[in-house]
């Protein structure tokens, strides 16, 4: 394998298939083309974890019991090498909902968006939501919205008919802002509150009911768990007092959120049996980032959430689709959230605007064994800490994965929230070293040279549409 990059990094992607049809070839051969036509087009439910770590699932060999989880992974496929876009929260989210790198926005889109950061604007970066709209379906958001805290822009604004969620992590059973007491629970942009029960349980409720809701459409949810994120509480002690997730000593009771999200999961997947819909539901279940550096469990992975190790980056990812996909099968290729977003869009028929396609692709040919993943193509990294009504703007590190290996990029700190424009440069095998312990860079340096060639043209391709990063601006989170 040739380890020069040559043109633009487009040339590692499939061209996008977004039509139901590649969904429906991928049927079982019992299955003729005209069975599958498009009364077959499938519900789709995209389920997102917050902060859920790699190694905590049972079917990850993790200690949680999480039988709902692992019954997915033996009816489906379970991904061993499946990224999360980012390593924090917002720009990930951003990135799962635009089927795009973060970095193609404007640096302010490369951390957390708050202390100033604009929201993510739905006119310009169009979302799934409205993709899967367009293409006929219902489209739902439950739970966690977090791309549009300085205004919040509520998600109806962005394609989906209903929205029963919060902005920030909230108390989970008060909904309201640790920091401020601010409500932070709304239906359709309207202040809505159920005290006392768990956050997790109202968007699980709304999910099933968005199910049995009766319609000659299908149906796409984007339900956004908020656990096992902090604050960390016990879900089945009412208005319990929030834990510090920097303490190992309540591990405990992160667990017990962590069981928590897998029995409300499983309520959904009851739902759809109960309808008789399941066969012909593409089911995704993913986390945002890697699970907290203190008291999550990411190994064997080194490292956690808010950097590029692959603690903060690799995160469970299980597909379940029984009219298409394999059951019990391991899929070890390296994929990442912008491909979840071009597979939703192809199964149920969605394309992305002509200026603005997208990054990822369509699965369903790899998961289904009728293509393979092309061996050569890189996945891409970029963490920035940015605070922008402060006008900190600095690359924190960046990082490229292709094939086994991987380079790391961890630029100088110079003070707090500045790095320098140098940086040290690692290279792994994670065939061989998954913890990520053995820099090879020394003994590699072709690869090396190769690999950090490939990342600059993938920065200096993003700057070409990013927008410059704005004056300081004060506002709220």
């Amino acid at each position: 394998m040739s380890e020069k990059p040559r043109g633009s990094i487009s040339r590692y992607l499939f061209p996008a298939t977004t039509t139901a049809a590649i969904a429906f070839a991928c049927l079982p051969n019992s299955a003729t083309q005209a069975e599958a036509g498009e009364d077959r087009k499938p519900n789709v439910i995209l389920i997102l974890a917050d902060d859920l770590g790699y190694g905590e699932l049972g079917c990850y060999g993790g200690p949680v019991k999480t039988p709902v989880m692992d019954r997915l992974a033996r009816e489906g496929v379970r991904c061993t090498d499946g990224y999360a876009a980012f390593p924090v929260c917002s720009p990930s989210r951003s990135a799962l909902l635009t089927g795009r790198y973060p970095a193609r926005y404007g640096s302010t889109y490369e951390d957390y968006h708050g202390a100033g950061s604009p929201d993510l604007d739905p006119q310009k970066h169009p979302t799934i939501g409205q993709m899967m709209k367009d293409a006929g379906y219902r489209t739902a958001c439950f739970g966690k919205w977090n791309v549009a805290n300085l205004n919040r822009r509520r998600a109806n604004n962005y394609g989906f008919d209903t929205w029963v969620g919060f902005h920030i992590n909230h108390d989970f059973y008060t909904h309201k802002l640790i920091a401020n007491g601010e409500h932070d629970l709304f239906r359709d942009g309207q202040p809505f509150d159920r005290p006392g029960v768990w956050s997790d349980t109202i968007f699980a409720d709304e999910a099933i009911r968005f199910i049995r809701t009766k319609s000659e459409k299908p149906f796409f949810i984007y339900l956004s768990f908020q656990a096992p994120h902090d604050p960390i509480q016990d879900p089945d002690v009412p208005f319990d007092k929030p834990r510090d997730k920097k303490n190992p000593a309540n591990r405990p009771t992160l667990v017990k959120m962590i069981e928590r999200l897998d029995r409300e999961i499983g309520r959904v997947l009851q739902a759809l049996d109960d309808e008789g819909i399941a066969t012909n539901t593409l089911l995704i279940v993913a986390s945002d980032n890697g699970g907290e550096p203190k008291i999550a469990r990411n190994l064997p992975l080194a490292g956690a959430k808010q950097e590029l190790r692959e603690g903060g980056i690799r995160v469970p990812l299980i597909f379940r689709w029984s009219a298409v996909l394999p059951q019990g099968k391991v899929f070890s290729a390296p994929v990442t959230a912008l491909d979840l977003t071009a597979t939703v869009a192809a199964a149920g028929g969605a394309t992305p605007r002509a200026d603005k396609p997208f990054d990822g692709v369509n699965l369903l040919p790899a998961l289904t064994g009728q293509q393979t993943l092309a061996a050569e193509r890189p996945l891409f990294f970029r963490r920035r800490f940015v605070v922008a009504w402060q006008g900190l703007n600095s690359i924190w590190q960046s990082a490229v994965r292709q094939g086994d290996w991987k380079l790391l990029r961890t630029y100088q700190q110079i003070a707090p929230g500045r790095f320098a424009a140098t940086y040290s440069t690692v290279l792994y095998n994670l065939k061989t070293d998954l913890a990520e312990a053995n820099d090879l860079a020394a003994t590699h340096p072709e690869r090396t040279t190769a690999l950090g060639q490939l990342l600059d043209q993938w920065e200096a391709e993003m700057s070409q549409t990013a927008e410059p990063f704005p004056m300081p601006k004060e506002g709220k989170q």
